[in-house]
């Protein structure tokens, strides 16, 4: 579920300034409208790519038979377009570095992703959707 509220807690400053601007232009709502219709808009961008990243994990796991932390690294990937073991290993805390490595290797030999980088050493490493 979306909130508007998201999009006014990001610049409170802004909200509130935009409200006092209806008391002192004679109560003249204009400019909150199209504050209000701004937000409005940007949120619903943000939900519908929300939904459809939501959407793609969703089919890619049913298709490749990915499991629980497998999804994560997916949906991780969707939103940043790019993931390394750093990131994989914030998102599953409790699993180890080899299972996330071996999960990697999966995801290479099925093709849904590819690595960037040097090489196996490079510390830039990292990989991103096929």
């Amino acid at each position: 579920m979306f909130t508007i509220s998201e999009y006014y807690d990001r610049d409170r400053q802004t909200f509130y300034k935009t409200i006092q601007s209806v008391r002192e232009n004679d109560m003249d709502m204009t400019g909150w409208l199209d504050y209000f219709i701004t937000g409005l808009e940007t949120q619903m961008i943000e939900v519908k790519a929300r939904g459809e990243r939501v959407i793609r994990r969703d089919v890619m796991t049913q298709k490749h038979g990915l499991n629980e932390r497998q999804g994560k690294a997916i949906e991780f990937l969707l939103a940043h377009g790019e993931l390394t073991i750093k990131n994989f290993e914030e998102l599953c805390p409790e699993v180890n570095r080899r299972s996330l490595q071996r999960d990697l290797k999966s995801f290479l030999e099925k093709g849904l992703i590819k690595e960037a980088g040097a090489g196996p050493t490079d510390p830039t490493r990292h990989y991103v959707l096929s």
